[in-house]
């Protein structure tokens, strides 16, 4: 076993997250917020429930949910939703693939079930202007996989997705089809017969066949209010091959194989159209099994239309600075702290330093702060191999506004050695401009009600450096433009703030801006967007749930 386990590992390894000689230069708009739901899973800094990956633990889904009940599994559901939406490919035209469009689609025969309004509520929860929701739909298979095979598949993942605003064609394979149409189906899709039968595999390793959704497979007794579900193989929580070596054994209870349904027997079609090579070859070997089912997941996630530039494969910040907060003092001053996340095996926290060196707006370099190490705040994946360990430093310092700060490096000393390592970020530091802020200290969020609506009402301060200089400074929440679509183009939806006072001794003027809408707390991201005929500074992409709540 031991023996089995080392040559798995062997295959598979070059697929398991490994450190990147190559780093990113922070901020990254097309995949910070994607890094962070990616690696960042378990995370001191996110709400309950922030956790995506939670959703789908044990393959299932979280304790207590839906997704253990009634023989549902998100983690078939998550992959099902990104099959399905892939399937409008054309890959000849360069048109369709994982864009989301499938939110458009849940009417069409083809995607009856509730796999897809299930994917939409839970991955949706995560969209934003920096997460598309095609790009969720991927993550949430790279997860769902990750889960269910307990981390011995990890399916590189790329960012740039972009939604659909509308359908696609239908094209998803349905189980009365014949043969001859699934071919065609899958080439469209740009799958040979051989890749064919390894995704359907690949696909029915987890999960099943509701009898609400499909009683002509499925026989669903009437009128008790039951799900009838007949799964795949016998380990349907668990991602590896028993799918294939219970069909080639003749021992499999797959509804869709060996039905009582002749015409929706479309695995037992698909698994044979090659005269059984391909199956055989799965059910002999699990490597086999992972490692083709690795490739052809990939490939799955990552068929989009021929317009779309997917990035490279996302890898995690050694550095990532987080939760930088910049507060006016009385006396002339400002107070500036914020965490650096630091992947777990670039320090030795009983060893080590973390220095923090800021610098002036000027470029003078400001007094060196340490960063303290708060054992109880670290983060991790859900599931092995997906990921890193993280550690949190957070600093503290007092600058003079004279001076005020525009960005810092991070030099770790390993004091056992006297080896010092500096991240610079690209050369130029780590950005944290006092420029424009919000002061969370000094904002909070609630819930009004008028005339029996509630809507969520968001009061921010903000600090803004010369505030002479500009002739806008403004509050801008990002909204859907059509709040009735299951998936719409973002609006800027804009509220001016005004002046309050400058802060004496200083160059610093306070604003405020309220926004209202009907949309649940702690939604999208919101910006601080100060704009002048010489300039224009941001804050950006700054969370809700920094804001204090106020509860009526």
């Amino acid at each position: 076993m031991a023996w089995t386990r080392a040559i798995l590992y062997s295959v598979l390894s070059s697929y398991f997250w490994h450190p990147s000689s190559a780093e990113y230069v922070w901020p990254d708009e097309q995949i910070d917020e994607l890094e962070r739901l990616l690696f960042e899973q378990d995370s001191p800094f996110d709400p309950p429930g922030g956790n995506i990956a939670s959703f789908v633990s044990g393959c299932t889904g979280f304790a207590g949910g839906p997704g253990g009940s009634g023989g549902r599994s998100f983690g078939a559901e998550w992959l099902r939703n990104a099959y399905h939406d892939m399937s409008t490919a054309d890959v000849t035209a360069g048109t369709g693939g994982l864009d989301a469009s499938i939110v458009f689609e849940m009417d069409r025969p083809e995607n009856v079930g509730q796999a897809f309004s299930e994917s939409l509520s839970f991955l949706g929860a995560a969209y934003t202007t920096r997460s598309s929701m095609s790009d969720m739909f991927a993550m949430g298979a790279v997860m769902a996989v990750g889960q269910c095979s307990n981390g011995n598949i990890i399916i590189p993942f790329r960012a740039g997705r972009v939604d659909a605003t509308g359908p696609g064609p239908s094209g998803v394979p349905q189980p009365q089809e014949d043969l001859a149409t699934h071919t065609a189906t899958f080439a469209k899709q740009g799958f040979n017969v051989s890749e064919m039968i390894t995704l359907v595999a690949c696909g029915h390793t987890i999960g099943g066949v509701h009898g609400v959704d499909f009683p002509e497979i499925v026989p669903n007794p009437p009128n008790t209010g039951t799900d009838n579900t007949v799964t795949f193989d016998a380990t349907t929580n668990d991602f590896d091959n028993s799918v294939a070596k219970q069909f080639v054994a003749n021992v499999s209870q797959n509804p869709l194989a060996f039905g009582q349904n002749e015409t929706t027997r479309s695995d037992f079609r698909i698994f044979n159209a090659d005269g059984g090579k391909v199956i055989s070859q799965m059910a002999e070997s699990e490597n086999y099994f992972l490692s083709t089912c690795n490739a052809l997941l990939e490939r799955m996630i990552n068929t989009v239309p021929r317009s779309v530039k997917l990035t490279d494969i996302l890898h995690p910040y050694t550095v990532k600075p987080r939760n930088l907060f910049i507060t006016p003092n009385a006396d002339g001053t400002v107070f500036a702290t914020g965490f650096i996340r630091i992947i777990n095996t670039t320090v030795d926290a009983t060893k080590s330093q973390v220095l923090i060196h800021p610098t002036s707006r000027s470029g003078k370099l400001l007094p060196v702060t340490t960063g303290i190490r708060n054992n109880r705040l670290t983060a991790s994946c859900s599931y092995p191999n997906c990921g890193p360990d993280f550690i949190y430093y957070q600093f503290n310092t007092t600058i003079s506004a004279k001076d005020g700060i525009s960005s810092f490096t991070v030099e770790i000393v390993d004091d056992a050695s006297g080896k010092t390592i500096v991240y610079e970020n690209g050369g130029s530091g780590f950005p944290f401009s006092d420029a424009i802020q919000p002061v969370f200290s000094l904002s909070n969020q609630s819930v009004i009600t008028v005339d029996k609506v509630d809507y969520t009402q968001l009061n921010i301060t903000a600090l803004v450096l010369n505030a002479e200089d500009f002739s806008d400074v403004s509050l801008i929440v990002p909204q859907p433009l059509n709040t009735t679509a299951p998936l719409s183009p973002w609006i800027q939806d804009k509220v001016k703030m005004k002046p309050l006072n400058k802060i004496p001794g200083t160059e610093y003027t306070l604003y405020s801006g309220t926004w209202q809408g009907k949309v649940p707390t702690n939604t999208h991201p919101f910006d601080i967007v100060a704009t002048g005929q010489k300039s224009t500074v941001s804050s950006l992409f700054n969370t809700w749930d920094n804001v204090p709540q106020i509860f009526n």
